[in-house]
């Protein structure tokens, strides 16, 4: 991505994630133990939508069983952007991966949700 399209790469970040793997900081999975991807075949008119709908249900499942999830938005761009990577995931030829859901047991624990400020709303 960074060679053949630059501009975008640099827009969304990838230079800068590149830099940090250089670097020796791993900063797209940070070290998660597991990817869930979840990869739908080209031609399904509802791939992005049907994958996207169960990992918003994985997210709020996992979190449920005390798990901590993040949305890997840089891994499955990587997996459609370099077929090496969709190979050893062992991702159909005709399929591409429409998200991507990093899973491990979370480094902190809250008991409550933060404190927020009372909205402000107008009812006309």
């Amino acid at each position: 991505m960074i060679q053949n399209n630059p501009v975008v790469a640099e827009t969304m970040g990838f230079t800068r994630a590149v830099a940090c793997w250089d670097e020796g900081y791993e900063r797209i999975c940070r070290e998660a133990p597991h990817v869930i991807v979840a990869h739908a075949d080209k031609s399904w008119v509802f791939g992005a939508e049907n994958c996207t709908l169960a990992l918003g249900l994985l997210d709020l499942y996992a979190t449920s069983l005390g798990l901590g999830v993040c949305w890997g938005g840089y891994f499955y761009k990587a997996v459609n952007a370099y077929p090496p990577l969709s190979e050893a995931l062992g991702l159909p030829s005709d399929h591409l991966a429409f998200g991507a859901m990093i899973v491990g047991y979370p480094k902190f624990k809250y008991q409550r949700i933060s404190i927020r400020n009372r909205p402000l709303v107008t009812w006309k």
